[in-house]
């Protein structure tokens, strides 16, 4: 019987680890913590215009803002961070406004160079589910330069590290985000 390939080994060295960390991502990702269940949809609103408060549409008020609504003042304003996924690392912008449960409430813009040229992707999202130490948000693809080249997201959770950082995990990506003053 004769010896395997020695790129057989470097394959086996690969491939099984690489199986390994995707496989406790996805279990991660998808893991039900057992609280309790997710506050009741609602209708999907257009967010609150704050120009008249002198913000941009777009930009989130102070973190220390009282809003009511879903999502806890800790994590209402802008997040900005390295992610990393199968294809490599990419700069996650997340601009989070108060609302409740189905609300569109979220703009993003992600920008890659991981593939050798410059993607840069946009996006809206809605809020699934809050709680103290949690987000659960929803988002899509609304802009893609160049065209075509973006994907969406789809659902992603950021937790709670401390008051100026959350972690940002999708079933295939994780990061680190910190908030933008």
């Amino acid at each position: 019987m004769s010896n395997p390939p020695r790129w057989a080994w470097w394959v086996i060295g690969i491939v099984i680890p690489v199986l390994g960390i995707a496989a406790t991502v996805w279990t991660t990702s998808t893991k039900t913590t057992g609280s309790s269940p997710p506050p009741a949809q609602t209708p999907r609103t257009t967010p609150p215009d704050t120009s008249a408060l002198g913000q941009a549409p777009n930009q989130a008020p102070p973190a220390s803002s009282s809003p009511t609504g879903a999502v806890p003042a800790v994590f209402l304003g802008v997040w900005e961070g390295s992610i990393g996924d199968d294809v490599g690392e990419h700069h996650r912008r997340i601009t989070i406004r108060q609302g409740k449960v189905g609300d569109e409430m979220v703009t993003t813009r992600t920008t890659s160079t991981a593939t050798g040229s410059t993607i840069q992707c946009r996006g809206t999202g809605t809020l699934v589910a809050a709680d103290s130490n949690t987000i659960e948000l929803d988002t899509m693809v609304t802009e893609s330069i160049p065209s075509g080249r973006c994907n969406s997201v789809g659902e992603q959770t950021l937790t709670l590290m401390d008051e100026n950082r959350v972690r940002y995990q999708t079933g295939l990506a994780t990061g680190i985000l910190t908030r933008q003053r």
